[in-house]
């Protein structure tokens, strides 16, 4: 077969068939993940300039290797695999989901695929779902696709699967390889459970899982590389090489069987590295403070972008958006092969507030008052003796937050928010002019009344310290090590000797790192652009948390 061949940093030279190259890679579809960087790691680490383009290589290059392994597993293995698949055309479906597995992702990367909802307040996929499941076509796939948000895929992966179907259509002859390749990507598993479905089940796992696969792995190899965080050594050779196929009972009396993936023996090691790679990239670089600021502006900037440029029926985050022909927007806005460019010349030349500012001058914006997980405990947790008033005073940083997110024309904590509050509780407190029930009058308040506790201990502190009155609050996912997970614990490991394979569970076979449980969802950051330096985060949690016990 014919390649061309790619250099990278990591792996060396990428080789890639002519035909997608052609067809595929050299299109202005997939040319413009050149233009949509990899993470918002950049404030942070200057040099995590990556992108999606790259990034796509690199998976393709990563699920080569895993899917010729399992291909040469099962011929090896089981002899009536060509009667349940056509390995031929699992491993082509297979290889093109990991190259078109981001091709529809947003500008700024996870930043912005949330705009691609069609309700933001809510999050409801109900529009990507039902563009999918006609792109795709398959009564069976679309009784897959979840009804529950919280089991839906990224909206980003929803969108890449409904991209590359539509714009790349002649790689897609039959309904199989629409629907599997959706699979593949999106995550969305057979429900039924047969032999056919539990296998073409495994390869949808290799690059869509909850513990490990390739799109993982080439992230935590790439961000660290280009971050320059020296976490872990990932031996991807020796991890990919060492997959297998094992066959299994579904149940007790063993008239169906089901095929898992499983690892080597020779890949435990590597394993605990992924998921210790994964645990320090969520810690100390996702929910670093300057990271997720950064997010919190492009964010907020963007939802004013989208609102100001966008109608019911035409949004600048949508499938029209993303392709060659584009959409025509407010004001005779043209957009097409939607990007970071286009997003970045929008704030410079439509949307020049403050809050553009802040976004180009790193000296006008905002600084965490404490900087980790860690440094939020150790100064707000010995203040509080009881459960309860934490309990209350979090669940109130949770509320302010999502008042400020949902908001068009608000995003600080300053007076101007303090007034809105005021009103809205004066009007909850008259019944004449609020027509809802008591109960939910009732909590309303309690939770407006809680919010002005925290905006009015936050206004007479900055006020003795001489400083604005002008907070940013953020929630931060409270760390929880991958360790802990299910998943991971129950890794199928296989040791062999002579014809005998023995099949155990990781956890069985090795003490596993863990971690303490999760106490609480979230913890939650400050920020304040102080002149003074004089703001104090002991003195600040001493205030709030006398608002709540007087």
């Amino acid at each position: 077969m014919d390649v061309k061949q790619w250099k990278d940093p990591i792996y060396g030279y990428i080789d890639i068939p002519i035909k997608y190259v052609r067809d595929i890679i050299d299109t202005a579809a997939f040319q413009r993940l050149r233009r949509i960087t990899q993470t918002s790691y950049s404030p942070l680490y200057a040099s995590s300039i990556h992108n999606r383009f790259i990034h796509s290589l690199g998976v393709f290059h990563l699920g080569e290797i895993a899917v010729n392994t399992i291909l040469g597993e099962l011929q090896s293995k089981y002899s009536n695999i060509d009667s349940l698949i056509s390995l031929e055309e699992v491993k082509a479906t297979f290889l093109l989901a990991c190259l078109l597995h981001d091709v529809g992702h947003a500008p700024f990367s996870h930043t912005g695929e949330k705009f691609y909802l069609n309700d933001l307040q809510s999050g409801k996929y109900t529009e990507l779902h039902e563009r999918l499941k006609n792109v795709v076509g398959d009564q069976i796939f679309s009784n897959d696709v979840p009804k529950e948000d919280s089991r839906s895929a990224a909206p980003h992966e929803i969108m890449s699967a409904i991209i590359g179907i539509t714009t790349f259509d002649m790689f897609f002859p039959s309904s199989f390889n629409k629907e599997f390749f959706a699979r593949c990507i999106t995550g969305y598993k057979y429900s039924e459970v047969n032999e056919r479905n539990s296998l073409l089940n495994c390869f949808i796992s290799l690059l869509n899982s909850k513990v490990i696969d390739v799109d993982r792995l080439d992230y935590l190899i790439r961000d660290a590389f280009f971050t320059g965080v020296e976490t872990i050594n990932i031996d991807h050779k020796r991890l990919l090489t060492s997959l297998t196929i094992i066959k299994q009972p579904v149940n007790e009396d063993k008239q169906l069987m089901e095929y898992k993936l499983a690892y080597k023996k020779s890949a435990i090691s590597v394993i605990e590295n992924v998921v210790y790679a994964h645990d320090a990239e969520r810690k100390w670089i996702q929910n670093h403070p300057v990271v997720l600021y950064e997010i919190y502006i492009m964010q907020n900037i963007i939802l004013q972008i989208d609102k100001d440029t966008g109608t019911e029926e035409k949004r600048l985050f949508s499938v029209e958006a993303l392709g060659e022909t584009g959409i025509s927007l407010k004001d005779n806005l043209k957009i097409s092969l939607l990007c970071d460019d286009d997003i970045i010349y929008l704030i410079k030349n439509k949307h020049t507030d403050d809050l553009s500012k802040e976004y180009f001058s790193r000296r006008d914006r905002r600084h965490p008052l404490w900087k980790s997980e860690a440094e939020y405990k150790a100064y707000l947790l010995p203040k509080i003796t009881g459960g309860e008033i934490l309990d209350r005073i979090e669940k109130t940083f949770k509320a302010i937050e999502r008042y400020v997110t949902m908001s068009y024309d608000s995003w600080t904590l300053d007076e101007k928010l303090m007034d809105k509050f005021n009103n809205e509780i004066k009007e909850l407190e008259s019944s004449d002019a609020i027509k809802i029930s008591e109960n939910s009058r009732q909590m309303q308040l309690n939770t407006k009344t809680d919010i002005m506790k925290v905006l009015t201990a936050l206004k007479n502190y900055a006020q003795s310290k001489k400083e604005t009155f002008d907070f940013v609050i953020l929630s931060a996912a409270q760390f929880y090590s991958g360790f802990n997970k299910p998943d991971v614990s129950s890794i199928n490991i296989v040791f062999k000797s002579r014809a005998e394979e023995k099949v155990v569970k990781i956890k069985d076979v090795i003490a596993l790192l863990n971690g303490s449980e999760r106490e609480r969802d979230n913890f939650f950051y400050l920020y304040h652009k102080s002149s003074s330096g004089n703001m104090n985060k002991e003195e600040i949690f001493r205030e709030i948390i006398k608002a709540f016990v007087c």
